[in-house]
C-alpha cells in the first residue's frame, strides 16, 4: 500500500527545489533580453511549484520511505519537470506535444529535439541545457542532499538514482560530496571548453550538457578543437561519479581498478573498428560518434542520416549498452553488461566442469548474487521488448526499420543521436512513443513498472 501523505512530503521537497531552481533561468533570461512572456511564465512556474509544495507539506507527514515509495518520488521527479519546461516554451507558438517532448528530452538528459528552429532563442537554449544539468544529478538526489537526514529514506532514494556505488558509509555527507564533484566538474568543463576555443556561451551550454551526458548544444556538428575536447569530456562523464571522489583523494589506482572503465575502453575500441569497417573509413569523427553513442551524450560530428545501415545498427547497440553505472549516462550500463558477460562465461564453464563445481560470478573479487544476475537479464529482456515495440510503432509511419530502431534506441538510452525522425513534424503517436521511451530510459523500466503496478493495486483496493 502506497502511503501518499508520506510521498507528499518528499514530493514537496522536490517541488521546492525545482521551483527555486527556476531562479537561475529567470535571471539568465533577463540578462540576455528574453521575451517578457517567456520570463513571466518561468516566474509562474516557480510560483506554482512552490505553492503546490507548500500545500503538499501541510497535508504530509515525515517517516521512513520504502523502495516502492522512493521509486514513485523518482518517477515523478522526472515527469513533472517535463511539463514545467513546456509552459514557458509554448509562448513561442510551440504546440503542447512538441513542448512536452522537449521538456522530457531535457530533464531525462536525452537530447532529441522537436522544437522548430525559430523557437531556439538564447533563453530556450539555456533552459534546455539547465534542465539537462538538473536531470543529470537527479532532482530527487538533490532534494535528498538538502532536506533529508541520514537513514533508510536516504539509502532508498540513493539506490534509486545511483545504485549501491558507495564512496563511504552512506550518509548525507556522501551525497553532498557527489553534488560538490558535479558542480566542480561543471566549472572545470567550462574552462576546458574555453581553452579549446569554444565561445563563452557555448562553453557554458556544452558544459551543462556534457557533464549530464545530455547532448543539447547550439553546435550542430562538432569540429576541430571543440570536437576533441568534447570527445575527452564525454568519456569522462560516462564514468561513475564516484571514481572522481577517488581522483580528488589521489587514489588513481582505485580508478584504474574499476572494471567499468576497462569495459568502456574495450567496447569503444570494438565499436570504433566495427563502424569504421561498415563505412569504409577511419576518422576522428567516427571515434567521436562512437564515444557519443556509448556515453549516451548525443553530440554529433556528422549527419547520422548519411551512415550505412550496419553503422546505424552498431551505434544503436552502443547506445543500448550505455555508460557506467553511477554516472549521469543512460543505457543498460556497463556494470550490467559485465555481469551478463561473466554470467554467460560461468554458465559455459559449468558445461564441462564437474557437477559439484562452484563457479561464482565475481566482480573485483566480490561474488555477484543470483538476484543481481537475474535483475540484469530481466532488465535486458525488458529493454529489448520496449525497443522492438517502439521500433515497430515508429516504422508504421513510413520510416525504415534501421532508422526506427536507431531513434528508439536513442530515446530509450537517453542519448539524443538522431537520423532526423525526431522533429516538429513527427506524427503524434511516434512522438508520444519516444517521450515514454525517454521517461522509461531515465528512471529505468523496472522501477517504472513497479510504480504503475502498485498504483493499479492501490486503486483497485479502494
Amino acid at each position: 500500500m502506497i502511503r501518499w501523505r508520506l510521498i507528499a512530503y518528499y514530493l514537496s521537497n522536490m517541488l521546492y527545489l525545482l521551483g527555486f531552481s527556476q531562479i537561475v533561468p529567470i535571471i539568465f533570461s533577463i540578462i540576455v533580453g528574453e521575451s517578457i512572456g517567456f520570463i513571466l511564465l518561468l516566474i509562474f512556474d516557480l510560483l506554482i511549484m512552490v505553492s503546490l509544495a507548500y500545500i503538499l507539506r501541510r497535508i504530509s507527514f515525515l517517516g521512513e520511505i520504502n523502495i516502492v515509495e522512493a521509486y514513485t518520488v523518482m518517477v515523478l521527479a522526472f515527469i513533472i519537470p517535463s511539463f514545467t519546461f513546456a509552459l514557458p516554451v509554448m509562448v513561442y507558438n510551440v504546440d503542447f506535444i512538441n513542448a512536452l517532448f522537449e521538456g522530457a528530452s531535457a530533464i531525462t538528459t536525452t537530447g532529441l529535439s522537436a522544437l522548430p528552429p525559430h523557437t531556439l532563442t538564447t533563453g530556450v537554449h539555456f533552459l534546455r541545457s539547465y534542465y539537462q544539468w538538473l536531470g543529470g544529478i537527479g532532482i530527487a538526489l538533490l532534494t535528498l542532499s538538502f532536506f533529508l537526514s541520514p537513514g533508510t529514506a536516504a539509502y532508498n532514494i540513493y539506490v534509486a538514482h545511483l545504485g549501491k556505488y558507495k564512496l563511504k558509509p552512506l550518509s548525507i555527507s556522501t551525497i553532498k560530496i557527489i553534488v560538490k564533484i558535479y558542480i566542480a566538474f561543471t566549472l572545470l568543463y567550462i574552462f576546458l571548453y574555453l581553452v579549446s576555443g569554444t565561445p563563452l556561451l557555448d562553453a557554458v551550454l556544452n558544459s551543462l550538457t556534457t557533464i549530464s551526458t545530455g547532448g543539447f548544444s547550439r553546435i550542430s556538428s562538432f569540429k576541430n578543437g571543440s570536437m576533441y575536447m568534447a570527445l575527452f569530456l564525454m568519456f569522462m562523464s560516462a564514468q561513475p561519479i564516484a571514481i572522481y571522489y577517488f581522483l580528488f583523494r589521489g587514489k588513481l589506482r582505485e580508478i584504474l581498478k574499476d572494471p567499468q572503465l576497462s569495459c568502456f575502453i574495450l567496447i569503444s575500441i570494438i565499436g570504433f573498428i566495427a563502424v569504421s569497417i561498415s563505412v569504409g573509413n577511419i576518422s576522428s569523427e567516427i571515434l567521436f560518434q562512437v564515444i557519443s553513442a556509448l556515453s549516451t551524450t548525443g553530440y554529433s560530428a556528422f549527419d547520422n542520416k548519411l551512415l550505412s545501415e550496419p553503422a546505424k545498427f552498431i551505434l544503436s547497440i552502443l547506445m543500448i549498452i550505455g555508460a557506467g553505472f553511477g554516472s549521469t549516462g543512460g543505457g543498460l550500463k556497463q556494470l550490467r553488461i559485465i555481469i551478463i558477460f561473466k554470467s554467460i562465461t560461468a554458465n559455459i564453464k559449468r558445461l564441462y566442469m564437474p557437477k559439484d563445481a562452484v563457479i561464482p560470478v565475481k566482480i573485483r573479487n566480490k561474488v555477484v548474487s543470483s538476484s543481481e544476475i537475474l535483475f540484469s537479464y530481466t532488465l535486458l529482456g525488458m529493454y529489448l521488448i520496449v525497443l522492438i515495440v517502439s521500433t515497430y510503432i515508429i516504422s508504421l509511419y513510413g520510416y525504415s526499420i534501421a532508422d526506427s530502431f536507431f531513434e528508439a534506441s536513442s530515446a530509450l538510452a537517453t542519448t539524443g543521436l538522431s537520423v532526423g525522425i525526431s522533429s516538429p513534424s513527427l506524427s503524434f503517436i511516434p512522438k508520444i512513443t519516444l517521450i515514454i521511451d525517454m521517461w522509461l530510459g531515465r528512471v529505468e523500466i523496472i522501477p517504472f513498472i513497479i510504480v504503475l503496478t502498485n498504483l493499479y493495486y492501490s486503486t483497485k483496493k479502494r
